[in-house]
């Protein structure tokens, strides 16, 4: 989570997003160097949470920014993480093998295909952080950010209170992430769950930007329980990227048969563990979706 972005309830709707995608800025700006470097796999980590969350305020907080802003950015931001996402996966892949507890075999094989193309990523997203492309994305966003809000052109709640437009938003957040899991079944198809996920982001990010306005043990209860749920449907999308690269590995036609069992035996594994992840979000989503949950989020965000 970012530090806090020193808002107040009764400040201006717009100065606070700007205050709060301006230090997104600096946390995406400071790691692209250190991406380039390739020093430590957190740097990309680093990136790509300030790049989700700069896409989730455009796109959650409605009203704020001027819809020629939004439209201009979205798309570029979207570039940024389509291009630095499958050198991301093979880096969680990666961190998982050195973890794994496989003895039936060698997976040296494996690692090193994994290892390779996790080069060729990198020299892609290295490249994509040299382009005119991404420069003008920097200095087009930091001239925007720099820029004081034009009067002329105030989009309908700019100058509203930040505690109204982050209240409505969190709820509306809530809301629909909760009909979503509402009276979800124990083997969800897996595109439902993508979508909890991704609901499940965006509602915590919502939270974390505005966490000082409210109760910061309420709050922070609704962050951990998101947590929770997101790390266990994180890893479903993981182990799904994961057997890919294992049936990518295996189909190329060079694999020994001792490295073919051992792969085999892993992906046997991931299998497991993802039977074993469905149960657990069901077990977590019905904490997230209690009616008594969905009361507490309503007597803290309701400002009405």
């Amino acid at each position: 989570m970012e530090e806090p972005y020193d808002l107040a309830p009764d400040d201006r709707a717009d100065v606070s997003v700007r205050k709060i995608l301006r230090s997104l800025f600096v946390t995406l700006r400071s790691n692209a160097n250190g991406v380039a470097e390739d020093a430590n796999t957190k740097c990309l980590h680093d990136l790509r949470v300030a790049n989700r969350r700069t896409r989730s305020a455009l796109s959650q907080i409605k009203g704020v920014l001027p819809v020629s802003v939004i439209e201009y950015f979205q798309p570029e931001f979207k570039w940024l993480g389509n291009v630095t996402g499958p050198c991301r996966d093979l880096d969680v892949f990666l961190n998982t093998l050195d973890g794994s507890r496989v003895e039936s075999g060698d997976l040296g094989d494996l690692r090193d295909f994994l290892s390779e193309k996790r080069q060729r990523e990198h020299i892609l997203v290295c490249a994509a952080l040299r382009t005119e492309k991404f420069q003008r994305l920097v200095d087009d966003w930091g001239r925007f950010l720099e820029t004081a809000a034009d009067e002329e052109i105030r989009p309908p709640l700019a100058s509203s209170p930040i505690i109204e437009v982050a209240g409505s938003r969190i709820l509306k957040a809530y809301r629909r992430m909760w009909n979503r899991g509402t009276g979800i079944d124990i083997d969800p198809p897996a595109t439902l769950l993508h979508r909890l996920r991704i609901d499940g982001k965006k509602l915590r990010y919502l939270l974390e930007f505005f966490i000082e306005l409210y109760s910061m043990t309420t709050v922070s209860r609704f962050i951990g329980e998101l947590e929770m749920l997101q790390d266990i449907l994180g890893d479903l999308n993981d182990t799904g990227v994961q057997l890919a690269l294992i049936s990518e590995f295996k189909n190329q036609g060079i694999v020994s048969p001792e490295e073919f069992a051992a792969s085999s035996f892993l992906a046997e594994m991931i299998t497991q563990r993802r039977c074993e992840l469905r149960v657990e979000f069901a077990e977590h989503s019905e904490l997230f979706i209690s009616e008594e949950s969905r009361k507490l989020y309503e007597r803290t965000f309701d400002a009405g």
